[in-house]
């Protein structure tokens, strides 16, 4: 016997900005916003060092993503900004700022499904949905 079961365990995220580089830096501050909104405002500053490759500009926001995940669930990183930004078409080096604190678990993944990052006239656009 089986059966089919509804299940609504993802969060998608849609992103609109100016450039390629900004794409990088509004999904940073939605998921610190999403964070740092249940981990409260307390927490010591901290900053990291990352660099993360991917084939493509949709998997390296993906890879982006899931690092920043990482960071919070191993080290209670709530990210608040990008303090130097490079990239390159199949990499990525950033400086991030936050704080550590007590971020829920609440991403598990990253997903592929439906994953995008395209120019839309003067815009840039990009979704992900995370499995939460």
């Amino acid at each position: 016997m089986y059966r089919w079961v509804d299940h609504t365990a993802e969060l998608e995220l849609e992103i609109e900005a100016p450039s390629e580089e900004a794409v990088f830096g509004e999904a940073l501050a939605a998921l610190g916003e999403l964070l740092g909104e249940r981990a409260g405002e307390n927490g010591r500053p901290a900053a990291y060092e990352l660099k993360v490759s991917a084939p493509d500009r949709p998997t390296l926001l993906a890879e982006w993503l899931a690092e920043l995940a990482y960071l919070a669930e191993a080290e209670g990183f709530v990210p608040r900004g990008i303090e130097r930004l490079r990239l390159v078409p199949t990499a990525l080096e950033a400086t991030i700022a936050g704080r550590r604190a007590s971020p829920p678990h609440l991403i598990k993944a990253v997903t592929y499904h439906r994953l995008g990052m395209w120019q839309q006239g003067e815009a840039w656009r990009a979704r992900v949905i995370f499995d939460v």
